[in-house]
């Protein structure tokens, strides 16, 4: 049986389940499994070699936080199903838990990444063969990252480009780069200062008017010290003069030249009205309408050799698509360095266009790194990797998974078609799972109740294939209440019963995003409610009972807030917002509401008393 059967669903599947079930069979009468509720929260961080192995989406979770529920829940050799896999963090804790893994997506880029990640292969063969591709593509790199150094004229490397939006001043009208507005803090129209002492505000609130390259860092292979340096459009008159006599001329001559090797040139999500959104990640400033557009031509050219010279190896088209947002549009020039920000399709007003090759191995040593550390842990092979929808899972006998651990997607909050759209385009992966991609997403007309009935048949498969009394757990990351209330009905629609622990567990790595930063409501980590399928389904299938004693909503959350408050004087928003939402789901009592109008409630209430709690903002 193929661990990876590519973007179609894996035809081992079923012999896979098989082989399980033959292996440890399962008898209801002479079952004494019994394994209460998780009940801690956990710790850990992102900053990993095996985490940073390949760039997937802001909502990926460490293996070792699923690792600790797997061992809670599971004995060596038992079975773990993901249905939402994304990039294989759960099969890849199973596998170093040693249990068996069964790992389902209906994007082909996930199920692509997750096979990299299980998947054990010898790193130092794996470092021949990425050395043999980038030996094959040195006369292209010395070809596009070659440079003159203004000050001896001899020969120099490229190690990025800067390039800048463009804005129509507001006041004289010319268009400047925020570049050399930012020289001046805040960024100004150097041409206003100048010549009237007006200090015009440049943003990238104002409208943009182009995009332009505006300066080059590069080392010399001769014997200028220091050897590296930079030259821009707002450098000294040598810089400026050389900028504009070697760097722009010879972006213009490659930009003339066809690129020698195959690349993507499809529109963005099928989509070629060029008026039309092609999605909802699509902006007026994220305005690129192709695959190609998200690189400047550069760096087009250099993926474009490097994808030919990889050939059909996928461990080294994964290294390629790890390294491929850093290489893009996407990436930001700050002045202390950059990076990019995922899940979302964002362009910074002022990016870096990276030398492909020097980012790319970059990329590659940690995935070397990685690879030693998962062949070191991993307890066993024995997986199975299917693309297909979480929809349909009949391949897989009823009440034959031992727990299901996942983390679904949150409704629109992050839209994996759209984002996963450019590595399946590289990688020649069909992009046919779209229609029925379990999403909220205004551009294809799918709204929060075709995602709760959509997912809604996903937890009902999950139920129909889990053993009795065994558990499933749900890691989910939403800042509204809304796909909440439809997550506990399709729970309980489906005859899932929430455990009974009364902390919220969460899984908190630490990652501070501006976002987090500058709102207090945010959630600062990801919660996970486990559920248990009950031994016995012969009773109708109902929301579990609420343990309220008739109260209201209102009510029922006003306490659960000020009980925890009581306990917790001094702690946050997103710590209430966790713990409300953990008692409101595990009581079956959640609905659509306003927290901030909510807690105001509850501070107006306990303003007129003596009380011993505060909120920190």
């Amino acid at each position: 049986m193929d661990l990876y059967s590519g973007d179609k669903p894996n035809p081992g599947l079923r012999e896979f389940m098989e082989a399980h079930l033959k292996d440890r069979p399962f008898r209801q009468d002479d079952d004494c499994y019994h394994v209460e509720d998780f009940c801690r929260p956990i710790e850990t961080t992102r900053n990993s070699a095996v985490y940073s192995m390949h760039a997937y989406h802001l909502g990926k979770k460490p293996h070792d936080a699923v690792e600790s529920y797997i061992r809670h829940f599971t004995c060596p050799g038992d079975l773990v199903l993901d249905p939402f896999c994304g990039s294989g963090s759960t099969a890849l804790a199973a596998l170093c838990s040693g249990r068996k893994a069964v790992a389902i997506d209906a994007s082909p880029a996930a199920t692509f990444i997750t096979r990299f990640y299980v998947s054990r292969c010898d790193p130092e063969e794996l470092k021949a063969r990425f050395e043999r591709m980038c030996q094959a593509v040195s006369p292209d790199m010395e070809t596009l990252y070659r440079t003159t150094c203004h000050r001896c004229g001899g020969p120099a490397t490229i190690h990025y480009l800067i390039y800048s939006n463009m804005y129509a001043c507001p006041s004289c009208g010319r268009e400047v780069s925020l570049f050399e507005a930012s020289a001046f803090k805040p960024p100004v129209c150097p041409a206003c200062l100048a010549a009237k002492g007006v200090r015009s505000p440049i943003s990238p609130h104002l409208t943009i008017a182009g995009n332009k390259p505006v300066a080059v860092n590069f080392s010399c292979r001769g014997t200028c010290r220091p050897r590296r340096t930079t030259r821009s459009i707002v450098g000294s008159d040598e810089e400026r003069r050389a900028f504009r006599l070697i760097d722009l001329p010879r972006i213009a001559e490659l930009e003339s030249q066809r690129i020698p090797y195959p690349y993507p040139d499809q529109f963005m999500m099928h989509v070629a009205e060029s008026a039309a959104p092609w999605g909802d990640e699509w902006r007026p400033s994220r305005n690129f309408r192709k695959v190609a557009h998200l690189f400047t031509y550069r760096n087009l050219w250099a993926l474009a050799a490097l994808f030919s010279a990889a050939g059909d190896d996928d461990d080294l088209r994964a290294v390629l698509t790890s390294g491929m947002l850093a290489v893009s549009r996407k990436a930001q020039h700050l002045s202390g360095g950059g990076g990019y920000i995922p899940g979302n399709w964002a362009l910074p007003a002022m990016s870096k266009q990276r030398n492909v090759l020097e980012s790319l191995k970059s990329v590659f040593r940690r995935t070397v790194k990685a690879k030693k550390e998962i062949n070191g842990r991993l307890g066993t092979q024995a997986a199975c990797i299917s693309t297909q929808s979480a929809e349909s899972l009949a391949a897989i006998p009823s009440e034959s998974v031992d727990y299901i651990f996942t983390d679904p997607p949150y409704g629109g909050a992050v839209q994996y078609a759209e984002l996963n759209f450019i590595w399946e385009s590289w990688l020649g992966l069909s992009t046919d799972w779209h229609r029925h991609e379990i999403i909220v997403n205004r551009s294809r007309k799918r709204t929060r109740r075709d995602w709760a009935e959509m997912m809604g048949r996903a937890i009902a498969e999950c139920f129909r294939v889990l053993k009795p009394g065994r558990w499933l757990s749900m890691c989910y990351h939403d800042n509204s209440s809304g796909t909440w209330s439809d997550l506990q009905d399709v729970m309980a629609r489906a005859g899932f019963v929430p455990g009974d622990s009364d902390l919220a567990t969460t899984i908190d790595t630490g990652l501070s995003t501006y976002n987090r930063r500058v709102t207090d409501k945010a959630t600062k980590r990801d919660l996970v409610i486990s559920f248990r399928k009950p031994r016995s389904t012969a009773s109708p299938r109902r929301r579990p009972a609420a343990r309220t004693d008739g109260k209201s909503f209102d009510e029922i959350a006003e306490a659960a807030v000020r009980e925890y408050l009581a306990a917790h004087p001094g702690c946050t928003k997103d710590r209430i917002y966790d713990h409300l939402v953990s008692v409101l789901i595990r009581s079956g009592r959640m609905q659509v509401h306003d927290f901030d109008a909510l807690l105001a409630r509850v501070a107006r209430c306990e303003g007129t008393r003596k009380t011993r709690w505060y909120l920190r903002a």
